[in-house]
């Protein structure tokens, strides 16, 4: 398990020398289990991703004193969707006269949506 870990990443090897330091045979089935992700994790998104990926869940781990593989894995989908997930300040603009937007065709009568601040700012 020690020489996989080394392979996987020094942080996983730090850990490993911890948990077996404290009981080997009480954590040598969650030990495979974390490899067993890893290895996994390793060969969805690459070495170089995945590896910042376990890094980082591990300092998680550490941080909050909490070594378990469910919450490991959790991490590791945690940044695998903040890594998906579309820049924040990105803004929607409706520009007028489309036709696919609900009131497109009542912006010349009274009865017409305002627009939006980001309309006003664009002076379109």
């Amino acid at each position: 398990m020690l020489s996989q870990s080394r392979f996987i990443h020094p942080e996983l090897n730090r850990l490993f020398v911890e948990l077996f330091n404290a009981d080997v045979f009480g954590n040598i089935r969650r030990c495979q289990g974390f490899v067993s992700r890893c290895t996994k994790e390793i060969h969805r998104s690459g070495h170089e991703l995945a590896s910042e990926r376990i890094a980082a869940a591990i300092a998680s781990m550490r941080r909050y004193n909490k070594y378990r593989l469910t919450y490991f894995q959790a991490l590791l989908e945690q940044a695998r969707k903040q890594a998906v997930s579309p820049p924040a300040g990105r803004e929607i603009v409706r520009r007028p006269g489309n036709p696919m937007l609900r009131y497109a065709r009542a912006t010349d009568d009274a009865t017409s949506v305002p627009p939006t601040s980001t309309q006003e700012t664009l002076d379109l």
